[in-house]
């Protein structure tokens, strides 16, 4: 039984107090809780992204690299692993927001609730002792008999109400307690069952791409760029040959040519003053004849010079050893001719004057030796030919 207006009121405060204060706690930490884990989630989301990120990073990395083959297969073996964890993080981010954060988030609601259980409960307890302060107050002192038994009863029943408001409110505040000891205790543990399986996969998938990266072979890696390098040396020294080896054939075009147009000039003209036997009467008759010799030297020198022409070009397509060998020999038998060509050049370029006399060459027997001496002016157009075309 409780007993004294200022004790009573002393105990009802405190009980309230008590009361209040360990629904405000839970309803000022458990918003705390609840920030705090969003606000992890929201950078277990952020590092998702950023894993997304860093995942896409080495697949390009990986997709560029050629040469280094080892080197490759860990980044793609690295990229796989990333992106797995990625996924591995969106699971614990949707986890975290489904078990952690909403939870925690619905207790605002819950300790409201309480707070107006508690209230209401308080209220009904502060109404019954009212009442029984009341019958306290009028209770007769000299009262005897079938009274005294009434206000007794009413006393009593008073006395039952107020403890049963009091059981009302402990037992509401005990279901509280319990509910919130269980919820805590069910979400710390989803928090770490969340974080141990996502830890628990990351091993996994990390301790295979560890693996992968330890494999990584240097040397060969490097083999293959010393060998892509070796490669493009050696295409680089083929495309300078390349422009090396045509100026080299123009050159030897140029000079088997030029050699080939000289020999046949300086044999036409040795096969000419070999065969040739020239007097008085052979020049007369050459003069008259020269028109129709002319053309016809024209025509076989054309004919000489695209023979040449196809020959040098046929030379220029050999190998340039090969061309060195024409060459000497060329040049072995141009410098055969060249002896018995030059007194014929002499004679040639004083033919080509106008207004010249010209020397015969001397035929042998003393008709060719008189005639020598004579002089005669010829035509600025007067050519030698041969002895066997000449038609008297």
């Amino acid at each position: 039984m409780l007993r004294g207006g200022s004790t009573t009121a002393f105990l009802c405060e405190e009980q309230s107090k008590f009361i209040y204060d360990r629904i405000a706690i839970v309803e000022k930490h458990f918003g705390e809780l609840c920030e705090a884990f969003a606000e992890y989630t929201r950078k277990v989301a952020r590092v998702r992204d950023k894993a997304d990120e860093l995942a896409h990073a080495t697949q390009d990395y990986c997709d560029a690299e050629k040469y280094n083959g080892t080197l490759a297969t860990a980044l793609s073996s690295l990229a796989k692993a990333v992106t797995l964890i990625g996924d591995f993080h969106d699971c614990r981010v949707k986890r975290l927001e489904t078990r952690i954060v909403s939870e925690l988030g619905q207790y605002e609601t819950v300790c409201k609730q309480c707070k107006d259980g508690v209230k209401e409960a308080l209220q009904g307890r502060d109404k019954d002792l009212a009442k029984r302060k009341q019958l306290e107050q009028s209770k007769p002192r000299n009262s005897r008999g079938a009274r005294r038994n009434a206000n007794d009863t009413e006393m009593i029943k008073s006395t039952l109400e107020v403890e049963k408001s009091l059981k009302g409110i402990e037992t509401f505040v005990e279901r509280f307690e319990k509910q919130k000891l269980r919820d805590v205790k069910e979400l710390l543990l989803n928090f770490v069952m969340i974080e141990l399986k996502m830890h628990a996969q990351a091993v996994e998938v990390l301790s295979a791409t560890y693996q992968d990266i330890s494999d990584i072979d240097e040397s060969k890696d490097l083999q293959g760029v010393h060998k892509e390098l070796k490669r493009q040396n050696r295409q680089f020294k083929k495309y300078l040959q390349r422009d090396t080896i045509p100026d080299r054939y123009f050159l030897q075009r140029i000079k088997s040519q030029s050699m080939g147009a000289l020999n046949a000039t300086l044999a036409g003209f040795s096969a000419g003053r070999k065969n040739k036997s020239l007097s008085s009467n052979s020049l007369n008759s050459s003069q008259e004849q020269e028109p129709e010799q002319a053309v016809d030297q024209q025509v076989a020198q054309r004919s000489t010079t695209r023979r040449i022409n196809r020959t040098a070009v046929q030379q220029s397509i050999e190998s340039l050893d090969s061309m060195k060998r024409d060459l000497s020999t060329e040049s072995k038998s141009s410098s055969d001719d060249d002896d018995d060509d030059d007194s014929e050049i002499s004679e040639t370029e004083t033919d080509d004057q106008s207004d010249t006399h010209v020397k015969h060459p001397r035929v042998g027997g003393p008709s060719g030796s008189s005639e020598t001496g004579k002089k005669s002016q010829v035509d600025t157009s007067f050519k030698i030919i041969k002895l066997k075309d000449y038609k008297p």
